[in-house]
């Protein structure tokens, strides 16, 4: 019985995480010319990007909204408008829990999408999707 008993659970684990929703994050290569902080309206991590490097941004909710600040500006993105349904599916990533968009903010706020990387390749820039660039919702 007990080697029986195993196996079902193992398959019911794998069952239960496979039905999960993964975590979504944005790579986001700063192209501003300043140095960027991003946050999440109802979060406190921060994350901060030097010019010309990329981050990951932590895993989002659609209802969240992303905040861009530079010395100049202060841009905030609705999640639900930068994932739904902009984003073709072709142009995420995807590992077991993690799916993963590139994407770079311009000096104007503007974010572009990039193509995912292959192998050791860096993202690179593709003719824009539908509802790309995206402009921040508003800006200072």
């Amino acid at each position: 019985m007990h080697r029986i008993t195993r196996p079902i659970c193992l398959f019911g684990l794998i069952l239960l995480l496979s039905g999960c929703t993964p975590a979504l994050y944005v790579h986001l290569l700063n192209a501003t010319g300043e140095l960027i902080t991003v946050s999440k309206a109802q979060s406190k991590d921060i994350t901060t990007i030097a010019v010309g490097t990329a981050a990951d941004i932590s895993p989002f909710q659609l209802d969240e909204r992303l905040l861009i600040r530079t010395s100049k500006h202060l841009w905030s993105y609705s999640m639900r408008d930068f994932y739904q349904p902009h984003w073709p599916l072709a142009l995420w990533q995807q590992h077991p829990g993690v799916m993963r968009t590139y994407a770079r903010v311009d000096s104007r706020g503007r974010i572009y999408a990039l193509a995912p990387p292959h192998g050791s390749e860096q993202p690179r820039e593709i003719p824009q999707p539908h509802g790309f660039p995206m402009s921040p919702r508003n800006g200072t």
